[in-house]
């Protein structure tokens, strides 16, 4: 897997996003906004972006992560994190973004929090 992968999961209320591979660049944010317009285009709230198969992250995959929080934030929705890669942590620990998400072990435990919000 080399380049960044997206699968999404659309369920009651909002939807999960699966994003795998090496998230580094430009192509790979205008297909994340892409996607992530489509959902909210179909009314979806939140959003739980599972992180487990990242192996690769640029700051154009940082951008990516800040601009689907402000997305969702704008609208009064919820954007949460799951299942962080070893990799992806370490880069949100390093530049202190970890303190600006919400971060989940895992993808359910996101949902279900989001859920009973």
């Amino acid at each position: 897997m080399t380049g960044m992968t997206l699968d999404v999961d659309e369920v009651n209320g909002g939807a999960i996003f699966h994003l795998g591979g090496r998230v580094m660049f430009e192509s790979d944010s205008v297909a994340f906004r892409q996607k992530l317009e489509q959902v909210l285009e179909r009314g979806k709230r939140w959003i739980v972006l599972d992180l487990s198969r990242v192996i690769a992250m640029s700051s154009t995959g940082l951008g990516i992560l800040i601009a689907a929080h402000r997305a969702l934030t704008d609208r009064g929705g919820c954007f949460r994190l799951a299942q962080l890669s070893e990799k992806v942590r370490s880069i949100l620990e390093t530049t202190r973004l970890n303190s600006v998400f919400e971060i989940f072990d895992s993808v359910d435990k996101a949902v279900e929090k989001t859920k009973a919000k």
